[in-house]
C-alpha cells in the first residue's frame, strides 16, 4: 500500500510472525528430522527425512496456489545436494563436504539469478519484509537488489572456500568451528548491507517505510 510519503509496512508482530513460521519449516524442523532419524537409521534416512519433508511443503503450497517462499525453495536445493552426495559416498570427508558444495551452489544461485533480472533478494524482500512487487520493480531498489545477490553470494563463496581449504588439510574439527563462526558473522554483515542499501535504494525513490507494531495502528493517508 502506498502511502503520501512512502510505503505502509505490514504490521511488526504479524511480519515477525511469517519469518519465524518460514524460518521454522524452512530450516529448524527439517534440521529436527534430520539430527533424530540419524542417530535412529543413519546419514542417507536422515537426509531423505529431511528432504521429504522440504518437498512437502513445497507440494502443499503448490496444490493450495499458495505463494512459494524463497527460503523454502533454496532449502529444498541445499537438501537436495547434499543428499545427492550423500547418497554417492560415505565418508566424513564428504559428509563435511556437503554444505561447502553448497555454499557455492548458493553464490551461483544468487549470481545466476542477478544475471537474468530476477534477483533472489527480491523473494526474500517480499516474503520476510513484505515489500510489494512494484516496488522491488523499481528501478534503483531493482538495482539494489541485484547488487545484494553479489553480496550474498561473495560471503557464500568465502565461506565456501576457507571451509574447502581446510578439509583439503584434513582439519575436520576446524572446519566446523569455522562454520559456526563465519556463518552467523557472514550472515550478519550480509543482513546488513541489506538494511542499508535497501533504505538507500527506498530513499532515492523518494519511498520512506511506515511500521507499526500492531494492526489497530492510525491508518495512514493514501493516494488519491
Amino acid at each position: 500500500m502506498i502511502a503520501r510519503h512512502g510505503i505502509e509496512m505490514p504490521p511488526l508482530r504479524s511480519m515477525l510472525g511469517r519469518i519465524g513460521f518460514q524460518v521454522v519449516e524452512a530450516t529448524l524442523i527439517p534440521a529436527a528430522l534430520f539430527w533424530s532419524v540419524l542417530h535412529l537409521s543413519g546419514l542417507v534416512w536422515a537426509l531423505l527425512a529431511a528432504l521429504a519433508w522440504c518437498y512437502l511443503c513445497i507440494a502443499r503450497r503448490w496444490v493450495r496456489g499458495g505463494a512459494m517462499p524463497a527460503v523454502l525453495l533454496v532449502a529444498a536445493l541445499l537438501f537436495t545436494t547434499r543428499t545427492g552426495i550423500a547418497l554417492a559416498f560415505h565418508s566424513t570427508f564428504v559428509y563435511l563436504l556437503t554444505p561447502t558444495i553448497n555454499a557455492f551452489v548458493l553464490a551461483v544461485a544468487f549470481l545466476g539469478s542477478a544475471i537474468v533480472g530476477r534477483p533472489l533478494t527480491a523473494r526474500f524482500a517480499r516474503d520476510f519484509v513484505g515489500l510489494p512487487a512494484h516496488v522491488t520493480a523499481l528501478a534503483r531498489v531493482h538495482r539494489a537488489l541485484r547488487l545484494l545477490c553479489g553480496v550474498w553470494a561473495l560471503t557464500n563463496v568465502v565461506n565456501g572456500w576457507v571451509s574447502l581449504q581446510l578439509l583439503i588439510a584434513n582439519r575436520f574439527d576446524a572446519v566446523m568451528l569455522a562454520r559456526s563462526i563465519m556463518t552467523p558473522t557472514f550472515t550478519t554483515a550480509a543482513v546488513t548491507c541489506c538494511v542499508l542499501l535497501g533504505r538507500r535504494a527506498l530513499r532515492q525513490e523518494g519511498i520512506h517505510l511506515h511500521l507499526r507494531w500492531r494492526d489497530h495502528a492510525e491508518p495512514i493517508e493514501q493516494l488519491a
